[in-house]
């Protein structure tokens, strides 16, 4: 199996992107940590996916519940071989000159800083093995600009830069640590996560929107984003770290 006694973690995974990657990585022998604010979705997430998946409610804001993992999984594994960054808000369409400071700070906060504590703290982890691989969940709003969206299209594109300042870092370590390959992905529409099918109906406008800005015309389903995620965090990937990968239906491509 490709992970076969691996030790991963996925921010954001009890539902969507996160829950999906959770899956794949389980069904191919890794033992997954799962965190998640909400622990209603937490614990049905955990008991869906099975005895090799635990669930551990984390705030990516707070560093004390950060160190508290990672405290954890040093004292239970004393190794960690994979992490996808993936918790990310998003904030009400509102044009630059609407701004609402407290809204952007949350995102940014969520976002941004929040990758930044755990990158700080899976990088020290992971250095100790070898083939280790972190990837963030990005999105193709930080690629190209939208309208409306500065807050979540800053966070990401910042995130972006973040992911390969990291790599940088990591592809050449002091003696006595091991490379940590660091990539992102950048989801276009994605079904699920901000994108559920009660959104989708409440918002008709926003999720035609959506649907036109890509070259495809369609959402993405989960597994079409996993199934990139689940390859950087793989040994086939070996030789990719400070890849901002696209997977995006055409959106990232030019004009149409």
């Amino acid at each position: 199996m490709k992970f076969s006694g691996k030790i991963a973690m996925v921010f954001g995974g009890t539902r969507g992107i996160g829950f999906t990657v959770s899956k794949a990585l389980i069904e191919e022998g890794a033992f997954c940590y799962i965190t998640g604010r909400n622990e209603e979705d937490g614990y049905r997430a955990q008991d869906i996916l099975g005895s090799n998946a635990r669930y551990l409610s984390t705030d990516v804001t707070d560093e004390r519940s950060v160190a508290d993992l990672f405290s954890l999984i040093e004292a239970n594994h004393g190794r960690l071989d994979l992490a996808v960054n993936n918790a990310g808000v998003t904030t009400k369409r509102a044009s630059v000159s609407e701004l609402d400071l407290k809204e952007w700070r949350r995102v940014l906060d969520i976002n941004l800083v929040g990758p930044l504590v755990l990158m700080s703290r899976q990088i020290g982890l992971m250095a100790r093995n070898n083939n280790a691989s972190i990837v963030n969940v990005s999105s193709c709003g930080g690629v190209l600009g939208q309208p409306r969206q500065s807050a979540y299209s800053t966070s990401k594109a910042a995130l972006n830069m973040l992911t390969q300042v990291a790599a940088l870092e990591c592809a050449n370590p002091p003696y006595g640590q091991h490379v940590v390959r660091v990539n992102a992905v950048c989801p276009g529409p994605t079904l699920g996560g901000m994108n559920t099918e009660e959104r989708r109906r409440a918002n008709p406008e926003s999720t035609q929107e959506k649907i036109q800005s890509t070259a495809m015309k369609r959402f993405a389903n989960p597994e079409e984003i996993s199934a990139a995620i689940v390859w950087l965090l793989s040994e086939q990937a070996s030789y990719v770290t400070g890849t901002l990968l696209s997977v995006d239906g055409g959106f990232s491509a030019g004009k149409f």
